[in-house]
C-alpha cells in the first residue's frame, strides 16, 4: 500500500501511543536528538535499532517490507554469521567476528555484550561469565534495571529476551536449587507480556520462550498440572501464528509431563504433533541449527536493496547509465559503483535518482507500509482467512479495510481490487476468465506479461498478484503459461543479494506452488528446509504433501507412506489447515484403517 518512512511511521507510533516522549521511547537505545533525527529521515540507521524501537512500541517489525542501503543489509548479514557460527560450535571465527563488531550506538554495544554471553554459555559453557556480560547487555539498554521497577521500562522483544536468557542460566546453573527467585522473575515477565506486547506475533514468538522456561520450574517441583497448562498457553499463538521456531521444546516438555500426568500416547495429540515435527526436524533441519535458544527467532521479514531497485528500475525504463546518469552524476561509473552496491548515495542525490525513474521517494530509508499497523494487522488476518479458504469471512473483513483505508491512493487500489476478485472468484461470483482479466490490469508497472519480463524483483503485494494470476491461468489450462511465470520470480529472487530466507513469505508461496505443479525433489527439498530454516509453517503441510507424492511416484513402500501421511495429517491439524486435515484424515481411516486422533 503507501509507502511512508521509518520516521514517518515512528511518528505516527508515538502519537498513537499517548504518553511516549522521544526520551522514553529513546531510554537507552539512542539520545532522543538521533530519535528526533531518525523521525525526520535525516539518520540512516541499522535495522536492528529500527526493530527495537517498533518493537518498545508494542508492534511487530516482521510484518513490514522494508529497503535496505547496501551497508545496512551487511550488518544483517554480519549478525547472522556471528549467531551461526556460535551454534556451530565454532569459537575462533566467533571471536575474531565479535571484535570486529562495531560499537556506533547502545544498541550496538548491547548486542555484543548478548553474543558475548551466547558464546560464553554454548560453547564455553562458563555460565558466570556469560550471565555477567547478560547483566552489562540488560544495563546498556535498561539502566539501572530492577524487576520491582519492571513497568517503568518501555521493553522490546530483543530486551525481553536477555531477561530470559539470564533466567534460563540461573535455572541451568544450580538445578537442585530452590528456584522461587527464577519463579518470581519469570511471573513478572510474563505479566509484563501479556500487559505490554499487543502484537500477536510478538507476543506469541517471546511469550512461548517465558512459559517454556516457567514451566520447567514448575514440571522440576511435580506442579505438572500447571506446567502443561503454561505450555498450552505458549504453544496455541505458535501455533496460531504458524510458527515453527521453539515449538520442538515446547512439545518435548508436553510430552515428558503426559508421561507423568499418566496420558497414554494413543490419547495424546501432543505426542503425535512432536513426533512428526521431530522426523521433519530430524530428516530436513541443518544439524546446527537450535531448538530452544532463546536468541533465536523466526525469520520473516521482507527485505529489498536499494540499488538493486534503482538499477532494476531503470533498466524497465529502456535507459542506458549514461542517460540515467545526466543531472545526478559526472560519469557513469559512480551509477555503476551505486548499482552495484559497492557505493551508496546520500539521501538528496538517491531522491534524484528515485525522481528520475519515477519511483516515490518514501522509498528511502523506509518501510513499504499500509497507511497504520492496525491496517496491516486487519490485511494480514484476510490473508490468512483466505489462506485458510474462509471467504466469506474474508469478505467482510475486507469491507472493514475499505473504510479505513485512502482508497485513492494508487497502492490501496491494486489491494482492495486483489482481494476483492479473488474473494468473488473463490465464491463462485465471477469466472476464472473474468477474474485473469482484472489481475492483468493490476499487473501493470510490474510485468511485461506478453514478453514475461518483471520489470523488478516483486514487492509484496506485486507477489500476491503475480501468484493469483498463476492460479487463475492454472484454473484456465494456461499451465505452462504459470509455470514460466513462477520460474521467472524465483530465478530473479534467487539473483538478488537478498538472501531468499529475507523474502520467506514470497519466496515460500512461488516455490511451493512451483514444485506442486513439476513435482520437482530438489525443490520440494528446498522448501521444506526453507520452513524449518526459517521456523515458519506457512505452507508447510504443502510441502510436505509435495514431498510425498514425489515419493509416491518414485515408489514409496506402503509403510513409508503411512509415516509420511500421518505427518501431513498431523501439522495439518497442529497449525489448522482444515482442508489437508480432512483429505489426510479420510484417506488414513477409510484406505489404510489406521487409527488417528480426531
Amino acid at each position: 500500500m503507501r509507502y511512508i518512512t521509518i520516521g514517518n511511521l515512528l511518528v505516527q507510533m508515538r502519537r498513537e501511543k499517548k504518553g511516549i516522549t522521544r526520551k522514553k521511547l529513546s531510554d537507552g537505545l539512542c539520545s532522543a536528538q538521533m530519535l528526533y533525527q531518525i523521525e525526520k529521515d535525516q539518520f540512516e540507521t541499522d535495522p536492528l535499532m529500527i526493530d527495537m524501537l517498533l518493537q518498545r512500541l508494542g508492534k511487530s517489525p516482521d510484518k513490514l517490507e522494508r529497503i535496505l542501503q547496501a551497508d545496512m543489509y551487511r550488518m544483517v548479514r554480519v549478525r547472522d554469521l556471528l549467531e551461526k557460527t556460535i551454534y556451530k560450535g565454532k569459537r575462533a571465527p566467533a571471536a575474531y567476528i565479535l571484535e570486529q563488531y562495531p560499537v556506533r550506538t547502545n544498541v550496538d554495544q548491547m548486542y555484543r555484550y548478548r553474543m558475548r554471553a551466547s558464546l560464553l554459555y554454548h560453547i564455553d559453557k562458563d555460565y558466570d561469565r556469560a550471565a555477567e556480560n547478560l547483566w552489562f547487555a540488560v544495563n546498556v539498554t535498561m539502566p539501572g534495571f530492577t524487576y520491582d521497577t519492571i513497568n517503568t521500562y518501555l521493553i522490546s522483544t530483543v530486551e525481553m529476551e536477555n531477561l530470559l536468557a539470564l533466567e534460563k542460566i540461573s535455572i541451568e546453573k544450580n538445578p537442585d536449587k530452590n528456584k522461587s527467585t527464577e519463579k518470581g522473575h519469570l511471573r513478572i515477565c510474563m505479566e509484563y507480556i501479556d500487559r505490554y506486547f499487543t502484537d500477536d506475533e510478538e507476543h506469541a514468538k517471546i511469550y512461548a520462550k517465558c512459559a517454556w522456561l516457567l514451566a520447567r520450574v514448575y514440571y522440576s517441583e511435580g506442579n505438572y498440572v500447571q506446567a502443561m497448562t503454561l505450555c498450552e498457553k505458549g504453544m496455541e499463538g505458535l501455533r496460531r501464528n504458524t510458527m515453527i521456531y521453539f515449538t520442538l521444546p515446547l512439545l518435548a516438555l508436553m510430552v515428558r509431563i503426559g508421561e507423568n500426568l499418566g496420558i497414554a500416547p494413543e490419547h495424546s495429540k501432543w505426542i503425535q504433533y512432536y513426533r512428526a515435527l521431530t522426523f521433519l526436524w530430524e530428516s530436513f533441519a541443518e544439524k546446527w541449527y537450535p531448538t530452544d535458544a532463546i536468541f533465536h527467532n523466526c525469520c520473516q521479514r521482507e527485505y529489498h536493496l536499494d540499488y538493486e531497485l534503482v538499477r532494476d528500475e531503470r533498466k524497465a525504463k529502456g535507459m542506458t547509465q549514461e542517460e540515467f546518469a545526466e543531472g545526478i552524476y559526472q560519469d557513469t561509473g559512480s551509477i555503476s559503483r551505486v548499482e552495484t552496491g559497492k557505493t551508496s548515495p546520500n539521501k538528496k542525490t538517491f531522491e534524484k535518482m528515485i525522481k528520475k525513474i519515477g519511483m516515490e521517494k518514501g522509498r528511502y530509508n523506509g518501510y513499504v507500509v499500509t497507511d497504520s499497523f492496525e491496517i496491516m494487522e486487519l490485511r494480514s488476518r484476510i490473508d490468512k482467512l483466505q489462506m485458510h479458504r474462509k471467504y466469506t469471512d474474508a469478505k467482510g473483513l475486507l469491507k472493514e479495510l475499505k473504510k479505513c483505508i485512502d482508497i485513492e491512493i494508487g497502492e490501496n487500489q491494486r489491494v482492495i481490487a486483489l482481494h476483492e476478485t479473488m474473494i468473488a472468484y473463490h465464491l463462485k461470483e465471477i469466472t476464472a476468465q473474468d477474474a485473469l482479466k482484472i489481475m492483468k490490469v493490476l499487473l501493470e508497472g510490474v510485468m511485461e506479461y506478453d514478453q514475461m519480463i518483471l520489470y523488478h524483483i516483486p514487492m509484496r503485494n506485486e507477489v500476491l498478484v503475480i501468484n493469483n494470476i498463476c492460479i487463475l491461468l492454472d484454473e484456465t489450462r494456461r499451465e505452462g503459461e504459470a509455470m514460466m511465470i513462477y520460474k521467472n520470480v524465483l530465478q530473479r529472487m534467487r539473483s538478488s543479494k537478498v538472501d531468499v530466507r529475507y523474502r520467506y513469505r514470497s519466496y515460500a508461496l512461488f516455490l511451493n506452488n512451483y514444485v506442486h505443479r513439476c513435482k520437482d525433489w530438489k525443490g520440494a527439498v528446498e522448501g521444506l528446509k526453507n520452513e524449518l530454516c526459517c521456523g515458519k509453517a506457512s505452507v508447510l503441510p504443502y510441502f510436505v504433501n509435495n514431498l510425498s507424492q514425489i515419493l509416491e511416484k518414485d515408489g514409496m513402500s506402503d509403510k513409508d507412506l503411512d509415516k509420511w501421511s500421518e505427518v501431513i495429517y498431523y501439522m495439518s491439524d497442529f497449525y489448522y489447515f482444515e482442508k489437508e486435515k480432512e483429505i489426510y484424515g479420510i484417506y488414513l481411516k477409510n484406505s489404510r484403517c489406521k487409527y488417528i486422533i480426531d
